[in-house]
């Protein structure tokens, strides 16, 4: 039971962890790894105590039949898919969750100002090089300094390096922004 806790605690560490820091630029690909590595060790502390605990079940005999590979192969699978789902549906409800933060953030005391447009970039969200998520990088000058973060490049395609938009951000998250 303490390995089924442990697992939820897990899951929850990730799901607040993009909740509340997945649309910053500066943490977007740390968030993004830790996310998927965390997600995917709660599950296994969900998964195996709670297979143990319905080992007696037709279907968890078959699939985990000593000797059979076919069948491990398929109950592998059958993880791989149930673990991809469930991260996918975290992961969407940890974005609409990010949306409402940065909607009340941005409800409350906002300061325009004009950002530049630096380009499109790629960021890479594993060890390997090989995945990489595209950003219309721009760049604002905020009370704390200067601030970079990122726009879908699908829905501000539009947007050419070097010129000037207008943005709103929270005066207390400066993070968080909009544009006008």
């Amino acid at each position: 039971m303490k390995k089924i806790f442990i697992g939820i605690a897990l899951l929850l560490v990730a799901f607040l962890l993009v909740a509340v820091f997945i649309h910053n630029l500066e943490y977007w690909s740390v968030v993004k790894w830790w996310s998927l590595n965390i997600t995917t060790v709660g599950f296994l502390f969900l998964f195996f105590p709670t297979l143990k605990r319905y080992e007696d079940n037709g279907i968890v005999k078959l699939l985990f039949i000593p000797g059979k590979s076919y069948f491990k192969i398929i109950g592998v699978l059958i993880f791989l898919a149930i673990l991809t789902l469930c991260y996918s549906i975290s992961q969407q409800l940890a974005l609409g969750l990010n949306e409402k933060i940065k909607g009340y953030y941005l409800n409350r005391k906002t300061i325009e100002t004009t950002a530049t447009v630096l380009g499109i970039t790629k960021i890479s969200f594993t060890l390997k090089t090989r995945f990489t998520q595209p950003f219309m990088i721009i760049e604002y000058v905020t009370d704390e300094g200067i601030s970079r973060q990122g726009l879908d490049p699908k829905k501000y395609g539009y947007l050419r390096p070097a010129q000037k938009i207008q943005i709103s951000y929270s005066k207390y998250h400066p993070s968080f922004f909009k544009v006008e």
